[in-house]
């Protein structure tokens, strides 16, 4: 079976199990209590919100070379442009997310405009000047924003949904979530189809060479224009739903942290892949919102110790092998890990009781105090993905989820391409011959 139908077979079984988890109990009865309630449906909501935030980004940065720090002030312009519509016109949802993404594409145009000239690090200052004025702004005008407590409005579906055989009221979730999840779908196939044509070929070498590019008789202005709005609008169209489905905007939903978080999420998946992007944004997500709780101690060091042993055993088994002269494919690499995760594992669980001992009378000797049975990760889980940011920057650059993709879709690739050179050399000696 080909690479890329095997990542056609898993991205459809994703889309179908995502797609049928609003409907969990009724397929499967036998699931435990509270698995699937409201507060996952509104995890996996906000995911996708991010997804199409990480996607767009990649599209901006990883395609473009355009590092942008625009996105949540365009978020925040969309936003606040159907909350102020529906506050003082009375215009009802639909409307108010059309304009906000129209006026989220007009102050894109703007800004693609004004940075023409910039590049890497003006480029980032401006746009992070550009974000902390708007969110000064509305944190300014209370009259028409509400200022610091931020803009009430209408929900996304004020009068419910009747579908004929059932009926949503206006705080049901399901409705919301389908609407998500098909905004980022439709989004991401987009955004992907237009990375697959001329235009993301034209951002590619603008990416990697403007001169180069208008050299060949790209041209540079209109396509980094484009871009901006583009992506803009991308990003104005989900706020102003997400921002209705929340029934509230205020400028902390602007502050650089959600930018770098957005970030963080790009990265990790992958900037060279729209679809990275959107899972890396989706599992960061999740696992940040799962994290937002206590953890027990021995089972945060049992992950610690799985982590650390896993990586050694993983080097041990590179460095035995270069030792010995093999070479180990990457079938093999990836069997290595395993193995190596799955011994890690077993000696975490074995050497978790004394090594925690030993930590706990450390932090006694050091505290005068035992160590705590429990660990509020809330304040650790920005920690972890700043540590997992920061090692994917230097040892994994084009992500941790691109390369998997790429492997994949490319499996037989090489071979392929190797035996056409082969035959085309065969070819050549055996003309040069006669």
């Amino acid at each position: 079976m080909k690479g890329k139908t095997i990542l056609w077979i898993a991205g459809s079984l994703g889309i179908i199990f995502l797609a049928l988890i609003p409907f969990a109990y009724d397929i499967f009865p036998f699931l435990p209590p509270g698995l699937v309630n409201n507060y996952t449906m509104h995890v996996l909501i906000i995911s996708f919100y991010y997804a199409v935030l990480a996607s767009s980004w990649s599209l901006l940065m990883g395609y473009a070379g355009q590092f942008s720090f625009a996105h949540m002030a365009f978020a925040g312009l969309a936003g606040y442009t159907t909350g102020m519509m529906g506050k003082f016109w009375g215009t009802g949802p639909l409307t108010g997310i059309i304009a906000g993404t129209m006026v989220a594409g007009i102050f894109g145009l703007i800004v693609g405009l004004l940075v023409l000239r910039l590049r890497s690090t003006y480029l980032a200052l401006f746009t992070i000047a550009f974000a902390e004025i708007m969110r000064f702004v509305t944190n300014a005008e209370i009259y028409y924003t509400g200022g610091g407590n931020g803009l009430q409005m209408d929900p996304l579906l004020p009068n419910g949904l009747d579908l004929g055989f059932y009926s949503f009221d206006s705080v049901d979730k399901i409705p919301p979530y389908f609407i998500m999840f098909g905004l980022m779908l439709i989004l991401i196939a987009f955004m992907s189809w237009l990375a697959n044509t001329r235009f993301g070929l034209f951002l590619r070498a603008i990416r990697e060479d403007e001169e180069a590019a208008a050299a060949m008789g790209v041209n540079v202005i209109r396509y980094k224009v484009l871009v901006f709005a583009i992506t803009s609008m991308v990003v104005g169209l989900v706020s102003g739903v997400r921002a209705h489905y929340i029934t509230i905007i205020s400028p902390n939903d602007m502050i650089i942290l959600w930018m770098s978080l957005v970030i963080t999420m790009a990265v990790l998946g992958g900037l060279e892949s729209l679809v990275a992007s959107a899972i890396g944004a989706i599992v960061i997500f999740v696992t940040l919102e799962y994290l937002k709780t206590n953890f027990a101690t021995t089972s945060v060091m049992t992950i610690a110790l799985t982590l650390i042993f896993g990586l050694i055993l993983y080097q041990l088994g590179i460095y035995a092998a270069k030792r010995s002269g093999t070479v180990l494919k990457n079938i093999h690499k990836t069997m290595l890990s395993v193995g190596s995760a799955i011994v890690g594992l077993g000696i975490s669980i074995v050497t978790v009781a004394p090594i925690t001992t030993g930590i706990s009378n450390a932090y006694y000797d050091i505290s005068g105090s035992l160590l705590p049975d429990q660990i509020d990760m809330s304040d650790w889980r920005l920690v972890i993905f700043g540590l997992a940011l920061m090692l994917t920057l230097r040892f994994y650059q084009n992500g941790l989820l691109y390369p998997i993709i790429q492997r994949v879709s490319r499996a037989g690739h090489l071979a392929e391409t190797v035996a056409k050179r082969d035959a085309a050399g065969t070819i050549t000696e055996a003309e040069a011959g006669s």
